[in-house]
């Protein structure tokens, strides 16, 4: 289970939204075929390039679902429910050709779902990982915020969104309410996060 503290006015959390990853995912796909490099999951799948959108059209639509995504993640911090955006989503047929655009994405959506949920999975390294660490980035965070003097509206809360690797065709957008990371650099360079993290709020 993800931890949450409570600290002051900020509640900070780690959150893994399967739906963002998976659009990754599909990302690291098109790399392999693209641009001919060696990234996961490679050319495991049995794809052709007339399954494939050209290049210009991918980057796209995928951040037309990407945005869709936090809007419906920012929904979610509301209602205070971030794990609500387990299925698969219309917009995802959209990142392969019509022609066989479900067949494919949900094809991909099922490879994708058991990496993703598998025992040993990247989920679960990345949440057991995340889940010790976050208690004292939480506690680093207010103690930065409580020497700058810089107050929190009580009842805020601030989302920690992991990502197994770090975007390259779209633009995550931090915010004093939801901050994006990939796990490589949560694992490496921790006190940037935070410093990032205060910045948001000075």
């Amino acid at each position: 289970m993800t931890l949450s503290r409570h600290h002051k006015q900020l509640n900070i959390s780690n959150i893994l939204p399967m739906d963002l990853n998976f659009l990754l995912f599909i990302e690291s796909v098109y790399t392999c075929f693209h641009e001919e490099k060696d990234v996961f999951p490679g050319k495991h799948f049995n794809l052709n390039e007339s399954e494939l959108l050209q290049s210009d059209s991918f980057a796209e639509i995928l951040n037309m679902c990407w945005d869709e995504s936090i809007v419906d993640l920012k929904q979610q911090q509301k209602t205070g429910n971030p794990h609500s955006s387990i299925h698969f989503k219309q917009c995802y047929s959209k990142l392969f050709r019509d022609n066989t655009g479900s067949d494919t994405s949900e094809m991909v959506w099922d490879a994708f779902s058991l990496w993703w949920w598998s025992e040993y999975g990247i989920k679960a390294y990345m949440e057991n990982y995340t889940d010790l660490f976050i208690p004292k980035i939480s506690d680093q965070i207010w103690e930065e915020l409580y020497k700058k003097n810089i107050g929190v509206s009580e009842g805020n809360s601030l989302y920690l969104i992991l990502l197994f690797k770090q975007p390259e065709k779209v633009f995550p957008k931090n915010t004093s309410r939801l901050f994006f990371t990939s796990i490589n650099k949560f694992v490496t360079r921790k006190e940037l996060i935070v410093k990032e993290i205060v910045q948001l709020f000075d």
